[in-house]
């Protein structure tokens, strides 16, 4: 009588025992890890524009591009035909396009190519800018840009040539290193 009474409770047993492994093996994956050609893109994009708002909401940087791509294990989206403008408080203040760029996601600094103008708009401290050169990096977190190459530049009324340049906007400032050829406009007002 007693074998009689464990039947039930050992036939249970078994049968979720065999249940329980049959379930874990039909609901287990194998993950099988394929590796990316390297030299193919990975992410694709047409037409993109993305947003980067600052800790307020208000728009800091906006970048546009006809095409952009990132390769497998790369940390740099790089772009056709970029466009990026950048804005304090929401306000514009210098945009910086060309026909190719790379985009360094951790770093956060675009390095444009080919045909590059960086404009910054004039505001109440400073007249209107624009830099023209062949390539330029701008560092969107420090809010610099520069480059080694020739560039022409205007500045309100006075413009150049230099080789190389740095241009800092936190403090308007744009040094030019060397070969400096420039027709300069100071215009004084009077108090």
């Amino acid at each position: 009588m007693k074998f009689r009474n464990l039947i039930f409770p050992l036939t249970l047993a078994l049968i979720l025992g065999g249940l329980s492994a049959w379930l874990e093996r039909i609901s287990t994956l194998d993950v099988e890890e394929v590796k990316l050609d390297p030299a193919k893109p990975q992410y694709s994009m047409e037409n993109l524009s993305a947003s980067r708002f600052d800790t307020s909401g208000s728009l800091k940087e906006y970048l546009i591009a006809r095409q952009g791509w990132q390769l497998p294990d790369q940390e740099n989206v790089f772009l056709q035909n970029a466009d990026l403008q950048t804005f304090i408080n929401g306000e514009p203040q210098y945009s910086v396009n060309g026909l190719s760029a790379r985009y360094h996601l951790k770093e956060k600094k675009v390095y444009f190519e080919h045909d590059v103008v960086l404009e910054k708009t004039e505001d109440n401290q400073r007249p209107a800018a624009i830099v023209k050169t062949k390539n330029l990096v701008v560092d969107t977190v420090a809010q610099t840009a520069q480059t080694n190459e020739l560039i022409e530049f205007t500045y309100g009324k006075s413009q150049g040539s230099a080789q190389g340049a740095f241009y800092d906007h936190k403090s308007g400032k744009l040094d030019l290193p060397k070969q400096v050829k420039a027709l300069i406009y100071d215009v004084k007002t009077s108090h």
